[in-house]
């Protein structure tokens, strides 16, 4: 008894969530449409949230240890398209309208998920401050990925647009900050 005990000890305080000064660093309860603290590794936390239309392609808010004021704003795109050239899409500048701005993002890669693949799709870094300014000034974050003569991102991308919820967002980035402060 005695040694199970110690294995179990041993197992929780060796897991990721102890490590590293992490301990008292703890993710948020999973809410539909509202930003929370989502994910918590060593070195980053991310705010979270759902996606409205393809509710696992989430948008996030990445702070890194060092970085904990200014955010990588992240989402994730599923697709379950037959193009043979799908799981080497990466690295590639796709063209999309985001908040009602044409920009340009990074596909960062696309690996095999499911019966598809999950693309990273990263749109750069921003003050915190201006992410929260930005991300509320419309009732719903949107983005709609746009075909252009580069990338023709319908022959990769089944579902072309996603929106998300702003709910929480700011006391979400808030926390995420501080936390991000502790590691």
């Amino acid at each position: 008894m005695k040694t199970l005990v110690f294995i179990i000890f041993l197992f929780i305080f060796n897991s990721p969530a102890f490590s590293e000064g992490t301990s008292s660093l703890v993710a948020d309860e999973h809410k539909d449409n509202e930003w929370i603290v989502s994910y918590i590794t060593k070195n980053s936390i991310h705010a979270s949230v759902n996606g409205q239309v393809t509710y696992g392609d989430g948008l996030h808010v990445r702070f890194v240890k060092g970085r904990c004021d200014v955010g990588n704003l992240l989402t994730f795109v599923y697709s379950y398209s037959k193009n043979p050239d799908l799981v080497n899409f990466k690295n590639k500048y796709v063209t999309t309208k985001f908040m009602g701005e044409k920009i340009i993002v990074k596909v960062l890669f696309t690996s095999p998920f499911l019966m598809g693949h999950r693309s990273t799709v990263d749109l750069g870094w921003m003050p915190k401050n201006d992410l929260k300014k930005y991300l509320t000034k419309d009732n719903v974050i949107s983005m709609t990925y746009l075909d252009s003569e580069e990338t023709k991102i319908t022959e990769y991308f089944d579902v072309t647009q996603n929106n998300w919820d702003n709910v929480g967002l700011g006391d979400a980035l808030e926390k995420a900050s501080t936390m991000c402060k502790k590691l």
